[in-house]
């Protein structure tokens, strides 16, 4: 058999591998489930749900001993069905099939924005009579306790209900968020906990290194690509700067990491097109590619449409650059030519809304 034979069927069997791997595993899949099935897992989950009621809250946990939100619901639907379903709210969320608040039967999810940002931050077990199982960090009440909707905290934090079990098909025609957005997710863990984070912003200095006076140094957007984890994000992206500061057109690549919803650092090495000059004189310098930028960024709470978020954000970041020898600039010129703020606007949007 020729090597070129070789090559097709290795493409075609990686393809099917990853095809199944990317599958969704949970119950939306089984349209042959009989409504008989789905109401004994409906119990199963219930159940095994009620065994875990004065748990203790412990950020991060699944249990068996103790739990945050999210880990109580991924601990009880594996051990009650053995669904894995997605291991973060928000991802849980998008994976979800968003359902009208009349459809809402016990085994289904509760989800609530309990955040200044207006994210989706906490999940529950809807047991049936306007109650759900959570696992609760603060209150008067904490750990896994038994919650009523009509609550005047959870109904004004409630965002919507959604289901995992049974077949998808149900609800097609009547699918909607109290937020205002029907989006369910793809499905896959993964790709649920990446999203978008785009900015623009205009970039300015206090000083150059003739004179302290704030300037117009340029305008930059971004791109990053990030993978949201519980505490820690991490993100790849690109950057397109016109420098005006500097006369150059500048292309960093950036790896990010984001530390909650507020606050990132980034580095990465910067490629520069044309040539470059101290600011405020006609002296020319070397833009350095790696090390290349260095920055971090702070965000405002958001304001929020369904699963988008806008924020202002403000940024401070260095870049590198030297004499056109290869030696460092005085650290006066440095500071100058390096030392940015950038001012602007960040929108973020979840991976899944383009497979809608």
């Amino acid at each position: 058999m020729d090597t070129a034979k070789i090559r097709i069927r290795l493409f075609f069997c990686v393809g099917i591998v990853l095809s199944l791997l990317l599958l969704p595993g949970h119950c939306f899949a089984s349209s042959g489930m009989s409504e008989a099935e789905i109401r004994v897992c409906r119990e199963k989950l219930i159940t095994e749900a009620k065994k875990y009621v004065g748990a203790p809250y412990v950020r991060g946990a699944t249990g068996p001993d103790a739990f945050d939100c999210s880990g109580l619901v991924y601990f009880v639907a594996r051990e009650a069905i053995q669904v894995q379903l997605p291991r973060t709210v928000k991802a849980m969320y998008g994976y979800s099939q968003i359902i009208p608040d009349s459809k809402l039967e016990p085994g289904d999810l509760v989800f609530f924005r309990t955040t200044g940002d207006g994210s989706i931050s906490h999940v529950g077990l809807y047991v049936g009579n306007m109650q759900f199982i959570s696992a609760a960090s603060d209150g008067p009440n904490t750990g896994v306790i038994l919650s009523s909707l009509r609550e005047n905290y959870w109904k004004t934090h409630y965002a919507a209900s959604g289901k995992f079990l049974g077949d998808s098909r149900l609800y097609e025609e009547d699918t909607a968020l109290i937020s205002g957005s029907s989006s369910s997710g793809t499905g896959n863990a993964f790709l649920d906990n990446l999203f978008f984070d785009a900015n623009l912003t205009f970039d300015w200095s206090v000083f150059t290194e003739k004179r302290f006076m704030p300037n117009f140094r340029g305008l930059s957007t971004q791109l990053n690509v990030v993978y949201e984890g519980k505490t820690l994000s991490p993100g790849l992206g690109t950057m397109l700067r016109w420098n005006f500061g500097v006369k150059s057109f500048q292309i960093p690549l950036l790896f990010s990491l984001y530390f909650g919803d507020y606050v990132r650092a980034y580095a990465g090495p910067v490629f520069t097109v044309g040539t470059s000059y101290a600011p405020d004189t006609d002296d020319e310098i070397k833009a350095s590619i790696f090390p290349g930028i260095i920055g971090v960024s702070f965000m405002t709470p958001s304001l929020t449409k369904g699963d988008v978020k806008v924020r202002i954000m403000q940024d401070i970041n260095y870049s590198v650059f030297n004499n056109t020898d290869g030696a460092a600039l005085s650290p006066m010129r440095s500071a100058a030519s390096g030392l940015e703020f950038s001012t602007g606007v960040s929108v973020t949007l979840p991976f899944w809304m383009f497979f809608k």
